[in-house]
């Protein structure tokens, strides 16, 4: 953490001052606030188990499956990496597989249900013919075999000759096709109304859908534990905008703490070395106290809230970065706010604008807007 004195000669070269003139910018009238940034994430590994009665058409051999006695008992190591994608594992209960023979069938078949084993269906001894569909079959008789008072007009368009009607006998009449009859026998069943049943190929039977034609099925009791990953994205800066972050950059000293664990804050904690850009990475599960670092004492209490147990919560990860920055005020400086990012090999300072000059540009804005408005009136 930068001392008071380090943030005030950062911002003295900042403004292009060297770092031992007070004048530029004097220590009297300076306000300095410390603001952490955190962002990161906490990935928890989140179990359920269900159990109930598994079923598997035909024959299977189930010995490659784990069996268990107690499903909520059953050991299931915490998976080494929290975030890792979902997973299932399938369990056996001890003592419940039974194979049964299908008792609705026989050896896999069953009556066929359209034609009820009989092996055929009923079908149309004739269809209507595709010359005349029926319709003007006979212009002279209409397929009766009696003629009648006035022959019917020809089908308006008809391109094609008429025959003797077979039936009445009169000349250039009749369908060509089906010569006044107006049907033809069935090209299925050639007239016997009687064909093959199409859901069993003749035969009488299918195969027994429910044991998939084996005429066996198996049943057990299966545990079922499924693991996934649940993140929640920690991104906060206190008492600063949200556009803080773009502030900073990889090569500032950011702070990480990595910790895989059920307790993600233990008492103890050590710094491990040098993480990227100019800051360290933090292992919590080592030894070393926390009251000696007031911004790790504060992300363990800004990370409080968040790090309940949920239901099923079986491993976690806590993966964060930090970083201290200072805001400074100045009476000799009203309009200007200066940020003081921690970096190697000197920390940076960014310039925005102070509350009061936002609020002034606004109101200067509100007056240009208010007079545009009061000319174009005056002119209208």
């Amino acid at each position: 953490m930068l001392s008071d004195d380090d943030i005030l000669a950062a911002v003295r070269r900042g403004l292009g001052a060297p770092g031992a003139d007070d004048a530029a910018f004097p220590a009297a009238g300076a306000r300095i606030t410390r603001h952490l940034l955190l962002a990161g994430e906490i990935v928890r590994c989140v179990e359920t188990r269900t159990e109930g009665t598994a079923f598997h058409a035909g024959t299977r051999d189930l010995s490659d499956l784990p069996e268990y006695d107690d499903l909520d008992r059953y050991p299931v190591p915490a998976p080494a990496d929290p975030g890792a994608a979902r997973s299932t594992l399938r369990l056996v209960r001890r003592g419940s597989v039974a194979a049964h023979a299908c008792s609705t069938c026989t050896n896999g078949r069953k009556p066929c249900a359209r034609c009820r084993g009989a092996g055929d269906v009923a079908c149309r001894t004739h269809v209507p013919c595709a010359g005349c569909e029926g319709r003007l079959c006979c212009l002279a008789c209409e397929g009766t075999g009696k003629r009648a008072r006035e022959a019917a007009d020809r089908p308006q368009g008809e391109t094609a000759s008429r025959v003797r009607c077979r039936k009445c006998g009169a000349d250039d009449a009749a369908c060509g096709k089906c010569r006044g009859a107006g049907r033809k026998k069935c090209g299925v069943c050639g007239g016997t109304a009687s064909r093959p049943c199409p859901d069993c190929a003749g035969g009488g039977t299918v195969s027994h859908d429910f044991c998939a034609g084996t005429g066996r099925y198996v049943e057990w009791t299966e545990g079922v534990v499924v693991r996934e990953p649940v993140v929640d994205t920690v991104e906060e800066s206190s008492d600063l905008p949200a556009r803080a972050f773009a502030w900073t950059n990889e090569a500032d000293a950011w702070n990480r703490v990595d910790h895989v664990g059920e307790d993600a804050f233990p008492p103890d904690g050590t710094d491990t070395g040098s993480g990227p850009g100019s800051g360290t990475r933090t292992d919590l599960t080592e030894a070393t106290d926390l009251t000696q670092d007031t911004d790790l004492a504060e992300v363990a209490a800004r990370l409080k809230p968040r790090l309940g147990f949920r239901d099923g919560e079986v491993a976690r990860r806590v993966r964060v970065r930090y970083l201290s920055l200072a805001r400074v005020t100045h009476d000799d400086h009203p309009d200007r706010v200066y940020v003081v990012i921690p970096g190697r090999p000197a920390p940076r300072v960014v310039t925005v604008r102070s509350p009061r000059r936002a609020w002034r540009l606004a109101a200067l804005a509100l007056l240009v807007l208010v007079a545009v408005v009061a000319v174009s009136r005056l002119l209208a």
